[in-house]
């Protein structure tokens, strides 16, 4: 009965998480529309072919994908959902696809990944390269903040490479790589980039290590079910959908010019003396937020149309001189400093880190305490934690010491209060008999009508991924009846004493 009233839940609770993933994407869809290459003539053309009345199961089975083979039950809602677009909704989708495939195949081939991963970037933003969900993924993959800037790209308030649909790819790619390597199944490393990998080897120890996909999603967010969904309707979609370019792409599109920027520059300026529009600049430069390049030689570029690089170093400086202080007035830049490589905890978070839509909060430690079920707590990743905070060995934390934890901001004042609800674990005892009285006398008034279980630890488990396979039964809990005050320190083969309900 249990059972059911839990599966039931989910899937209410699934369907809504469809719909409003829908929703999003109506609206990624509609953003498109208003990208300046579609108010150019000369844009890419070419001819669209649409697909007849189909049998879509069998199509997509004749595809014989390597990524989710076996269909889900949301792909054909998600297909028809696809086929009910306006003309013009589909075609800037077709189109702005077909404009970037051959990059993404290019991308996806250097690193070894099956080309059909493309199909991503489609499903899960309609290729709006501007397009940033409520959890701050931005791009047309759909980056983390950190999924980014450990691979190369630059955030701050100013710039969001993210945003720039060329080196996502390669940021996409470089991500992919590694989850391959990690979980040698493609379902798995797909899953472990939208919900991270800590979070897929939870449900992993949770379904047991030879459960099935079917079986593994049950332990994820419902949003699993529905990204597999989107992934398969698209890339039935795509092939039964195209777009065939005029010209050979790669020919027809002429590489614009690149040049480095000394001095803070506002479009407004480019605009004024060369008479590029804004717009123009915004699709050629999407990472620049408010339309400010940062004055960094050495960093900051300027994408302009093909054939003005001449005329921008000719009038550079009457550009410049066309500053106007207002222009700047939105923000100011603040720089992050990434982990250095091998570095222990010291207690020293990454300096000036600011996340959009984000509230840091602190946290202090509480011996016991490990990143697993701190990040359930707050509902962040492990791999988020780490990085906020320059940890590279998590068995180095130290009571005592804080972290910076950031949540959303609507929820901030809730997190911010968790801690002070919570007691933390700590045995005051001077000697070990007393430790073990009052332990024994806890576990008895706690516990006395329950059963007591030997659990032998096995290879990457902590307390929390433990405490997970019994009802009722919590992180602490664990902690307290065996006497440990370090969760760090369980080893693989050691014996656990476990009380559960009967």
């Amino acid at each position: 009965m249990f059972c059911c009233s839990f599966l039931l839940k989910r899937s209410r609770k699934t369907d809504s998480v469809w719909i409003a993933f829908k929703t999003q994407y109506k609206t990624n869809l509609v953003q498109l529309n208003d990208l300046y290459c579609w108010s150019d003539v000369d844009f890419y053309p070419g001819k669209f072919k649409f697909s007849s009345k189909l049998n879509f199961q069998s199509e997509y089975e004749n595809q014989k994908s390597v990524i989710f083979p076996i269909l889900s039950d949301k792909a054909e809602d998600f297909y028809l959902f696809l086929e009910g677009l306006n003309t013009n909704e589909k075609q800037n989708l077709i189109r702005l696809f077909s404009f970037y495939e051959k990059e993404m195949d290019a991308g996806l081939k250097a690193a070894g990944l099956p080309g059909e991963l493309k199909y991503l970037a489609p499903a899960i933003s309609a290729m709006n390269p501007t397009a940033i969900n409520w959890d701050g993924k931005a791009g047309v993959f759909q980056l983390t903040h950190f999924q980014a800037v450990m691979n190369g790209l630059q955030i701050n308030p100013l710039v969001d490479e993210r945003l720039n649909t060329n080196l996502s790819i390669r940021a996409f790619a470089a991500v992919m790589k590694q989850n391959f390597a990690t979980f040698k199944s493609p379902d798995l490393a797909v899953l472990g980039y939208f919900f991270g990998n800590a979070k897929v080897k939870n449900a992993i120890s949770f379904a047991g290590e030879n459960a099935s996909i079917s079986q593994i999603l049950n332990y994820l967010p419902e949003t699993a079910s529905v990204v597999i969904g989107a992934y398969q309707a698209m890339s039935t979609f795509l092939n039964k959908n195209q777009f065939k370019p005029a010209v050979d792409p790669l020919a027809k599109k002429i590489l614009p010019d690149t040049n480095r920027i000394i001095s803070q520059l506002h479009f407004q300026q480019v605009s004024k003396v060369l008479g590029i529009s804004e717009k123009q600049l915004e699709f050629l430069n999407p990472q620049y937020r408010f339309h400010i390049v940062p004055g960094d030689k050495f960093v900051s570029k300027l994408v302009v149309p093909d054939g003005y690089w001449d005329e921008f170093v000719l009038f550079r400086d009457s550009i410049y001189n066309a500053a106007d202080s207002t222009l700047f007035a939105v923000t100011v830049q603040k720089i992050e400093y990434p982990p250095a490589p091998g570095r222990q905890y010291l207690g020293e978070p990454v300096k000036n880190l600011e996340i959009e839509g984000k509230t840091k909060i602190k946290y202090i430690l509480q011996t016991g305490d490990v990143l697993g079920i701190i990040a359930e707590k707050y509902e962040v990743e492990v791999a988020d934690l780490k990085y906020w905070n320059n940890i590279s060995n998590e068995r180095k934390i130290q009571a005592g010491k804080t972290l910076d934890i950031f949540v959303d901001n609507d929820k901030a004042d809730v997190y911010a209060d968790l801690q002070k609800t919570t007691k933390p674990n700590i045995v005051k005892s001077p000697t070990p008999k007393q430790i073990q009285q009052n332990t024994t006398l806890a576990v008895f008034q706690e516990m006395n009508s329950g059963n007591k279980v030997e659990y032998t630890v096995k290879n990457g488990e902590s307390p929390f991924t433990i405490a997970k396979k019994y009802t009722g039964v919590s992180p602490e809990d664990i902690l307290k009846w065996n006497n440990i005050t370090d969760a760090g320190k369980i080893q693989i083969g050691q014996k656990l004493i476990i009380y559960t309900s009967k």
